[in-house]
């Protein structure tokens, strides 16, 4: 009987695991039904952003226009050649397409675009109608571009021309065509949702106010080196306090200058090795037979030489006048790799000097393979004394293995010297083994790309750069056989999969200088990509290589814009504020003190006006609610945020610092004080009130019975005593003097967190081992209850001053806890607005709760 009862229970659970109601979450206010539309067809589609900087935009328009009256007037004129006009016709159709797909700063008229529109405030604008004028914009280049190859000889400019007109009015007279169309036929016909819409107009008035004030704090402080003055807030010419601040606290971080030499980093030698990459591809197409010219691997030389010219100089007087600061980053784990570059650009050059100067050829081959063993050497034994684990090892590590191969391949044209061979096969076998042993380590790191920093997801490349550079030599040294042909597939197939993740990745994050390195290992393939042409000489084969060569040269001519924009609007050469919350451990400390100061800063102001008397009784009765649930949530994350300290981060800083930790746990007896009094008149405002949330956050309880009359919910609530036994206090007398207290329970926590950030939490991130500190934080994520996470994690996230700490704040989460990320989002889910939560699932998808509108399975 009991295995029938049993049974049948199974029964009844399976059939309400399968019920879709049972996942349904209902508690959400604005959560109405999920519409028919799929989610990549809600406006904006794809990746493009919400909101758009119109200025950027009217740039865009204006190249638009000038290119689209280049093209016709040399196609009416005759002046060019009809094949080069059809093909730059078909370059303008890519850049409308990565513009309606991914937005306009990623294209390469959007990058030049943006380089201009940094020096204008910004002007932000809704995103899905200028997604729909690129989408128009799509239409005309590319009906331009089938016309130019195969229509009438007026066909192709008559198109250019119009596209010209509309791009004008965009550029020149800021009317977009596009966007009329889209509010006054796509919205009322309504292919268009409104709803999607206005939430997009909804994020443009949340990110135009932090824009608006980003920039007015740099036009009008000229940085924080002259304004910030100790933790006084920044202000405007009017003397209006802004929110922006910088994140870090150390003296020489708060230093906003330009200087060339000090700030010098030895990344920003990439530009000018991807420039060399790039003329060597030119140079081998030359050399096979594919093109005519030489002036194209000419000119991508002068270029490399320029910009690897003026990084030498640069970085020279920075070893001689800034020697400390070379020695750190030498010293840093992930940038060390980067000095292989040197070496890696003296080969390339050394390549394209090769039949032309000889001797210069044979220097830079000597100078670049011989420093680059060294330097593999030396890193390499590093490595023996100070051993990482697998889960440590860095797609940069193989960059040096790089260099060797490369400097194998180089040696082609001087193979038939004695000795040469015995040398190449010494510069690249043992490289290639070394590679080998490493990809493990390198596919755990592929694997685990999602939680990867943006610095490191570009150079996972490297994972196909390293078999394709190994391919290319093997063909050199041995001829073409199946090892040729394996290496070659085994590098393409890589490509593929980490091409996928650099989309993802470079379309997603902000660009920095390791996407320069994408460059250099898509050049890398190309070489026995052609070597695979010339040996099958197909119609495909063709295709694939002219596409190839057509990604590596827009990438660099991309990245290049990207390059002088950060130039010439002062992001690179100077200190830049690092990320905070990127780290496991940070999010649970830096950004939560954001989430403090931001909430500090809304009841105090919440109380002066629930204390002015010439606020009207509804109005108060408003104010009441609001500061009572953001009291609530300041305290629930003041409990967790002081367990994780007092339990586990001054514990790890007792282990590496003794005695550094004991001020900040005398500040804490004395916050908890008035945080246990603010408890208690907490709960006794509680008796006669209705709160927002069902469990509260210091043990007491609320009992919901809801009965519905029409339009009418009438909510009851029971309290249950919490475990010191409060006794009853009258709600009036209990309001005042808590908002008597809290702004001291505020200003308390305020200097706490300030002399934690100066005195503990740098230092920690200096000496705690990455590993450590992910284990430190999945130990905070497991303590307390998951009704405090429900109130603790909404408050975080609605209490950032910017939607990038946001961002920041669930990448923390996910490095440290990556498999609760769906759980994490069923909290978001119930506690934020619907707007702010499909921001946060664009970046996180994974964090969209099951039967909810975007939700894919993950684990």
């Amino acid at each position: 009987m009991a295995k029938t009862v049993t049974k049948v229970e199974d029964t009844k659970t399976l059939k309400a695991v399968k019920d879709k109601a049972v996942w349904s979450i209902e508690e959400r206010n604005d959560a109405g039904p999920v519409p028919w539309i799929p989610i990549w067809l809600h406006w904006p589609l794809f990746a493009f952003p919400y909101f758009a900087n119109d200025w950027s935009a009217r740039f865009v328009g204006m190249q638009v226009c000038i290119t689209s009256l280049i093209l016709a007037v040399i196609k009416l004129a005759q002046a060019g050649s009809a094949l080069t006009i059809a093909w730059l016709s078909a370059v303008l159709f890519a850049g409308f397409l990565i513009r309606f797909i991914w937005g306009g700063s990623y294209s390469l008229l959007g990058a030049i675009g943006n380089i201009f529109a940094r020096r204008l405030e910004v002007d932000l604008i809704s995103g899905p109608p200028k997604q729909f004028a690129a989408f128009c914009g799509i239409m005309f280049s590319f009906g331009a571009m089938i016309a130019n190859f195969y229509g009438p000889f007026y066909a192709g400019p008559i198109i250019h021309l119009a596209l010209a007109g509309a791009a004008g009015l965009e550029g020149f007279a800021g009317f977009c065509v596009g966007c009329w169309f889209f509010t006054n036929l796509l919205i009322p016909l309504g292919i268009a949702d409104q709803t999607y819409v206005s939430r997009s107009v909804k994020v443009v008035l949340d990110q135009k106010q932090a824009a608006e004030e980003k920039f007015a704090y740099h036009k009008n402080n000229q940085g924080p080196s002259r304004s910030f003055q100790g933790y006084i807030a920044p202000t405007t010419s009017e003397g209006r306090p802004l929110m922006f601040k910088y994140s870090d606290k150390t003296i020489e971080q708060r230093e906003d200058d330009v200087n060339f030499i000090k700030h010098c980093q030895l990344t920003y030698c990439l530009p000018g090795l991807a420039w060399a990459a790039l003329g060597a591809n030119f140079k081998a197409l030359f050399l096979s037979g594919f093109l005519s010219e030489q002036y194209p691997w000419v000119i991508c030389t002068i270029v490399g030489i320029v910009l690897f010219g003026g990084w030498a100089v640069l970085y020279v007087c920075k070893l001689v006048f800034n020697f400390n600061r070379v020695l750190k980053e030498v010293d840093n784990l992930h940038t060390r790799y980067y000095l292989a570059g040197i070496p890696i650009a003296f080969l390339l050059f050394g390549y394209l000097a090769q039949r032309e100067e000889d001797d210069v050829a044979r220097a830079l081959f000597w100078l670049g393979s011989m420093s680059n063993l060294t330097l593999t050497l030396w890193l390499f034994t590093r490595l023996l004394i100070h051993p990482v684990s697998s889960g440590s090892v860095t797609p940069g590590m193989t960059i040096p293995l790089l260099g060797n191969m490369l400097a194998a391949l180089t040696l082609e044209q001087w193979l038939d010297w004695p000795g040469m061979s015995d040398l190449a096969y010494f510069l690249w076998a043992p490289s290639f083994l070394l590679w080998i042993l490493l990809a493990p380590g390198l596919l755990l790191r592929l694997i685990d790309a999602p939680a990867l920093q943006s610095m490191l997801r570009v150079t996972v490349m490297t994972y196909f750069a390293v078999p394709a550079l190994s391919a290319q030599t093997w063909l050199i040294l041995t001829g073409f056989d199946a090892v040729f042909l394996g290496l070659f597939f085994f590098a393409v197939t890589m490509q593929l999969y980490t091409a996928m993740l650099f989309v993802f990745n470079y379309f997603r994050a902000k660009f920095n200088t390791s996407y320069w390195f994408s460059v250099f290992c898509m050049a890398a393939i190309t070489f026995p990509l052609i070597s695979f042409h010339q040996s099958r000489q197909t119609d495909f084969t063709y295709a694939w290589l002219m596409a190839q060569f057509a990604v590596t040269t827009g990438l660099t001519l991309i990245f290049t814009a990207h390059t002088l924009g950060n130039v010439a609007n002062g992001k690179w050469f100077r200190v830049a504020p690092k990320p905070a919350g990127v780290g496991p451990f940070a999010g649970l400390s830096k950004l939560t003190h954001d989430a403090f100061r931001t909430a500090g800063r809304k009841i105090n102001y919440l109380i002066e006006e629930v204390k002015d008397k010439d606020t009207s009784a509804e109005r108060k009765a408003e104010k009441k609610e609001e500061l009572l649930s953001l009291v609530e949530g300041y305290m629930v994350t003041l409990e967790i945020h002081s367990y994780f300290e007092d339990n586990i981060m001054f514990p790890a800083v007792d282990a590496y610092l003794p005695g550094r930790e004991k001020r900040a746990e005398e500040e804490h007896k004395e916050l908890v004080k008035m945080e246990e009094r603010a408890k208690e008149l907490f709960i006794a405002i509680q008796k006669g009130k209705t709160i927002l949330s069902g469990a509260g956050a210091h043990g007491f309880k609320a009992e919901r019975k809801v009965e519905e009359n029409k339009d009418v919910t009438n909510i009851e609530l029971k309290e249950v005593k919490n475990d010191e036994g409060v006794g009853t206090t009258d709600s009036g007398d209990a309001l005042d003097e808590l908002m008597t207290l809290f702004p001291k329970l505020i200003e308390g926590n305020n200097e706490h967190m300030r002399g934690e950030e100066d005195h503990i939490s740098p230092i920690l991130r200096k000496i705690l081992p990455s590993k450590e500190m992910k284990s430190l934080a999945r130990k905070s994520l497991r303590t307390s209850t998951p009704g405090k996470w429900r109130i603790m994690l909404p408050f975080v996230i609605k209490n950032q001053d910017y939607h990038m700490r946001r961002v920041r704040f669930l990448t923390s989460l996910r490095i440290a806890y990556p498999e609760r990320m769906q759980m994490y989002g069923g909290y978001l889910y119930t506690g934020i607005d619907e707007v702010l939560f499909n921001r946060l699932r664009v970046d996180f998808p994974e964090i969209a709760p099951r039967h909810t509108e975007g939700h894919w399975r993950l684990w």
